[in-house]
């Protein structure tokens, strides 16, 4: 795919190989990550702000690993007893104020992932580029950026001793190259992490089940106990690929939990919506692959508007007009560089695959043992 700029366009190619070292490795990124955040005072799209320590804690893979084995073995062992019992509800479970719970339970995770999926989507709304030039690279690197300066960053090897216009330039090419955030500075690195973060309450869904004496699946089980540690790679890593997943679970969540809140109410939900739900999930999956894929094969040219440097240029002694553009190309700007940064990035993605493929095949297990037979 070309844009219309001939020295600016969008391609495919292999992955470079530096993408697969393994332990991940990310150069250009040092130390944890600051606690992210949103730029905007709206109390309703930056209701909390991150603590650094809480948020610390979160990337430590001890976090995510220590809840998973804690709530498998939980699981495990209230699956045993719940057998020995006959699967009985136990009583806890009839009373109202257990049945309250769950109405709440549920309503607040629809509402929470209803305003991720709009808080996703403002974000991506708000760093999209504007119709001119290099349309098309600015937003792949919209998208594939994780820092909107990235692409100086990736020149720093050129210093002022070796290049004298060094300083212009560099100021340059960040007014052109990062006139907008990157959809993870909008919003999506802070909404990314407080979904991380629903993912531990999420596994109350888990406990409800068991509390009315039914056996937690391994569909059930399995799914609550990996997505803590795709959401943990996607921020320690910080892998523009979380927006994958944000739009996509957001979405379907909030349909999901939706319709567990009317269940939950007593409302008579048609057969037809939960089999459709379940479609939903397997095309959720489905979707990702392809646009989670697209991030290791897409390539674009590193954006450099020689029309916004000249006139930077120019208004300052009117020595950085050409020769700015001439040296920015040298530098880096208008070469094609890979959507994915590094190997760290990539690692989320295979991580990811490596949780979802058994998934969706349990989801399609489940899905013709519940809705192929012929209902009489």
């Amino acid at each position: 795919m070309n844009n219309t700029n001939s020295s600016s366009s969008i391609e495919l190619g292999l992955p470079p190989l530096h993408l697969f070292y393994f332990p991940p490795t990310q150069p250009q990124k040092t130390g944890i990550p600051l606690p992210p955040t949103i730029p905007t005072t709206s109390k309703f799209l930056r209701p909390v702000s991150i603590n650094s320590t809480i948020f610390d804690i979160s990337l430590d893979l001890q976090f995510p690993l220590t809840f998973a084995v804690l709530y498998l073995s939980a699981v495990v062992l209230l699956n045993r007893i719940n057998a020995s019992r006959q699967y009985r509800p136990w009583g806890f479970s009839k009373k109202p104020t257990f049945r309250a719970f769950v109405v709440v339970h549920n309503a607040l995770l629809a509402l929470f992932s209803a305003w991720t999926f709009f808080g996703i989507c403002h974000a991506l709304k708000n760093c999209w580029p504007g119709q001119g030039p290099n349309y098309y690279t600015h937003i792949a690197e919209v998208i594939c950026e994780t820092d909107s300066k990235a692409a100086s960053c990736e020149s720093s090897q050129y210093t002022t001793t070796n290049y004298p216009m060094m300083t212009k330039l560099t100021d340059l090419v960040v007014l052109a190259s990062a006139n907008v955030n990157t959809v993870w500075e909008e919003g999506s690195a802070y909404i990314g992490w407080i979904f991380y973060m629903s993912k531990f309450y999420e596994v109350l869904d888990t406990m409800v089940i068991l509390a009315r004496g039914k056996k937690s699946s391994l569909l059930q089980t399995y799914h609550h106990a990996g997505v803590m540690l795709c959401g943990w790679a996607s921020l320690k890593y910080e892998s523009p690929a979380l927006l994958v997943g944000i739009v996509l679970n957001s979405g379907i969540h909030t349909l999901m939990y939706s319709y567990f809140t009317l269940q939950s109410l007593g409302f008579a939900i048609p057969m037809t919506i939960k089999r459709s739900l379940t479609s939903l999930q397997i095309a959720q999956f489905l979707a990702g692959f392809v646009w989670g894929y697209a991030y290791f094969f897409v390539k674009y040219t590193v954006p450099f508007d020689a029309a916004v440097s000249q006139t930077a240029g120019a208004s300052s002694h009117g020595d950085y007009g050409v020769s700015a553009i001439d040296g920015a190309e040298e530098m880096g700007y208008g070469r094609v560089v890979s959507c994915l940064s590094d190997s760290g990035e990539a690692f989320t993605i295979l991580l990811t695959t490596a949780y979802v493929l058994p998934l969706l095949l349990l989801f399609v297990r489940f899905f013709i043992a519940s809705y192929s037979k012929s209902k009489t």
